[in-house]
């Protein structure tokens, strides 16, 4: 009976310690750029799909040659999801950005899964104005 009592509180001891982790890592890794942090909100579980707003009136962070001699692009920019909040968020491009335009972009946390081109009307009210 000792036995099993100390497997389960060494069992709820791990799952608390995972919980922390989890949370402490989704709130270290907002606003951070770079592949670390986009890979930890990856495989986190507690971090959540949303979808947040840029304008494209931003200069490229970074240009470089791809592996095939192409062209690349490192925007890092901030972003605004529908409530409002603001998150930087960092993703690479293979052609310049449109000024004028926005994108929707999909992320999970730092982690930006795709973006495409958004149409002004598509934009939350409350967002355009955060961005203009």
């Amino acid at each position: 009976m000792k036995f099993l009592r100390n497997v389960l509180l060494w069992a709820a001891g791990i799952v608390i310690v995972l919980a922390v982790a989890g949370l402490g890592s989704a709130q270290f890794t907002r606003n951070q750029t770079g592949e670390i942090p986009a890979a930890l909100d990856n495989i986190n579980p507690l971090v959540k799909t949303e979808t947040v707003y840029m304008s494209t009136n931003v200069e490229p962070f970074k240009h470089f040659k791809g592996g095939g001699g192409e062209d690349e692009y490192t925007y890092v920019v901030t972003t605004v999801n529908a409530d409002g909040k603001t998150r930087k968020l960092e993703f690479n491009a293979q052609w310049r950005l449109k000024a004028n335009k926005y994108l929707a972009i999909t992320t999970k946390g730092q982690n930006v899964e795709r973006w495409t081109a958004a149409a002004a009307s598509a934009v939350p009210t409350k967002v355009k104005a955060m961005l203009d």
